[in-house]
């Protein structure tokens, strides 16, 4: 399916996603109303792909081929976006290949319900490592996340010990750091993005659309 995506759309997936898919690590079970009954216990003690992070559900390789061939609307074609995880409003997490540099393909949150698309990370890489911090930042228990659905201490456990062998030795041992000690406030999380995530597009945005 990876193979077909990229000759129907033109394009060559990141080595690191190609590894998640053949490692199994991009499949959230069916998605539907009894989804946390029912699928969440059998794949919790071995969380696949970003499974805590905030307001994001990986796309299934079905999904992402939809939504490519629906397109976004509007949209400047110049403009290579390939999805592959969503956020419960509907916007696109994606590849951007216009700033792709070497093997690092940005990651860009597109919203479509405005016309920008922002630059989350220079690479995969920095955005699981961004999402993983971000899953403990700010904790609010009037909307409390997956992560503190049951026992949040194995929750991180658990999502550090699957994510570990995507992460580089240094992102894996921050991230150990903060779940040992729990949570994060975004201030931290601040400080840790520009030392660790340092990249010249970071947090800058674009109009997507084409303006009629």
């Amino acid at each position: 399916m990876l193979e077909e995506l990229e000759k129907d759309y033109g394009f060559t997936y990141p080595t690191l996603y190609k590894q998640l898919y053949k490692d199994g690590m991009l499949d959230w079970g069916e998605f539907g109303e009894d989804w946390l009954d029912k699928v969440y216990p059998a794949i919790k003690t071995a969380p696949p792909l970003l499974l805590y992070a905030n307001d994001l559900e990986v796309m299934a390789l079905t999904t992402v081929d939809e939504e490519m061939d629906e397109g976004l609307l509007f949209a400047d074609p110049v403009h290579q976006f390939v999805p592959f995880a969503m956020s419960g409003a509907g916007d696109w997490f994606a590849f951007y290949f216009n700033l792709q540099n070497g093997e690092d393909v940005p990651i860009v949150q597109v919203f479509h319900d405005a016309n920008e698309a922002c630059i989350l990370a220079k690479n995969l890489q920095d955005f699981i490592f961004l999402q993983m911090l971000e899953a403990v930042t700010d904790l609010d228990p009037k909307s409390p996340s997956l992560i503190v659905h049951g026992n949040m201490k194995e929750n991180c456990s658990n999502f550090l010990r699957t994510h570990s062998p995507y992460l580089t030795p240094r992102q894996a041992k921050i991230i150990e750091a903060v779940y040992d000690f729990g949570r994060l406030t975004n201030v931290a999380l601040h400080d840790i993005v520009e030392k660790e995530m340092n990249f010249e597009w970071l947090d800058s945005s674009f109009p997507y659309q084409v303006k009629g």
